[in-house]
């Protein structure tokens, strides 16, 4: 499963006030992190989906070659 993830919102989130914090796995990577803010959430989720685009990438590069 490409692209999905786990997410559990700790007792410290606040939504109203734009505040996340939990922790997070990609489903089919196992990376996981424990977040303590929004940034923190939003920099991981970055950071997995440019790593996915990157992976998928890769075999049509490699086919054109």
């Amino acid at each position: 499963m490409r692209e999905a993830f786990v997410l559990r919102l700790g007792l410290e989130t606040d939504p109203l006030k734009h505040h996340f914090e939990g922790w997070i796995e990609e489903v089919d990577t196992g990376e996981e992190l424990r977040f303590r803010s929004t940034e923190d959430l939003l920099a991981f989720l970055g950071q997995r989906f440019n790593l996915a685009r990157q992976r998928q990438s890769k075999p049509q590069q490699e086919d054109s070659s």
